[in-house]
């Protein structure tokens, strides 16, 4: 949007990351679930080696991670999902598969206009039985959102059953509030769309932990053919 001047407004991109009051309230509770499970990393140390978010396929981690090449292969990752404004050295470029989304973590970041890409990217590794490590910086805000973002697209859950699963897997994850605004619509746009299943809605504002948060994709369809 341009001004008479030919200068971009701020007005449009003001309103677009101020929150409603509802998404306020739900971004205090989030916050206040991942600051509890940031004491607990602190407590235990910075985990040397990538988090198992799905098994035999979804890691999150850290440029170190990314960069380790016998970790990688021992991991047997096959695919790089490189979401901070960094480049992987050379020797992993040339022997694994990456992709490179380059992004600030900064709360004004459109980081939504990436899910369609990135949840197709890792829906299709998923479909071929090839694992994939999503990273940036400290795999903390950046990456986690990523990986948010798929638990919901492929997962079928609310924003807060996959941010409560992905803390059990990597405590750390700290997603920036203009990150945790944009996962909160994009949650709306998949509820309007019926790819997060109705009976999930009433739970949206409770910020309860739950047992088992979270169905495997696997489970799901299963679930979905027998009612059928």
């Amino acid at each position: 949007m341009l001004d008479l001047y030919g200068k971009k407004s701020l007005k449009k991109e003001e309103s677009t990351f101020t929150p409603t009051d509802d998404e306020r309230e739900r971004m205090k509770a989030l916050e206040h679930e991942r600051g509890l499970a940031f004491d607990k990393f602190y407590r235990f140390g910075t985990a040397a080696e990538p988090s198992i978010v799905l098994d035999e396929f979804l890691f999150l981690g850290n440029m170190q991670h990314a960069n380790n090449n016998d970790l990688l292969t021992r991991f047997q990752i096959k695919h790089i999902i490189n979401v901070c404004d960094i480049k992987l050295r050379q020797t992993i470029l040339d022997n694994f598969n990456v992709v490179h989304i380059p992004m600030p973590d900064e709360p004004r970041t459109n980081i939504k206009q990436h899910f369609d890409r990135t949840n197709e990217l890792l829906h299709g590794y998923y479909e071929k039985k090839e694992r994939c490590l999503v990273h940036c910086a400290a795999g903390v805000s950046r990456s986690a959102t990523i990986v948010l973002a798929y638990l919901m697209k492929y997962h079928h859950n609310t924003l807060k059953e996959a941010f409560f699963y992905l803390i059990e897997k990597r405590p750390q994850i700290w997603p920036n509030e203009g990150f945790l605004l944009q996962l909160i619509r994009y949650e709306t746009e998949l509820l309007q769309t019926h790819e997060i299943p109705k009976k999930n809605i009433d739970s949206i504002k409770d910020f309860r932990k739950e047992e088992n948060p979270i169905e495997t994709l696997v489970e799901f369809e299963h679930k979905h053919e027998k009612d059928e």
